[in-house]
């Protein structure tokens, strides 16, 4: 039985994505944030953010280890996210409840 042995001793993949779909519900008011940070060893290009609802935003390009946190549009369900990016990169979230100290 062979084993992709390769894989294993790899570091990082050369084109990642961590996204995550937070709503940060608050005494008065609920708040939605999406983080996405390049994960990869190269920079990601090409970055679209689908928030559902026909609601779309181009980013562009995101350096290797940068992130950012996004708002989505206000009258937004905040069910899901879904972040693409060249290289075949397709990252879709549901957003989980948090409630944030902030």
């Amino acid at each position: 039985m062979g084993f992709p042995m390769a894989k294993m001793f790899v570091g990082l993949q050369e084109y990642d994505l961590h996204v995550e779909a937070i709503i940060d519900n608050q005494k008065n008011s609920t708040i939605g944030q999406v983080l996405i940070q390049n994960t990869g060893s190269k920079p990601l290009t090409d970055i679209k953010i689908d928030f559902g609802e026909g609601k779309k935003m181009e980013l562009g390009t995101l350096d290797v280890r940068n992130r950012i946190i996004l708002t989505p549009p206000n009258d937004n369900k905040m069910e899901s996210v879904t972040v693409f990016a060249d290289h075949h990169i397709s990252v879709n979230k549901e957003y989980r409840e948090e409630n944030l100290q902030h």
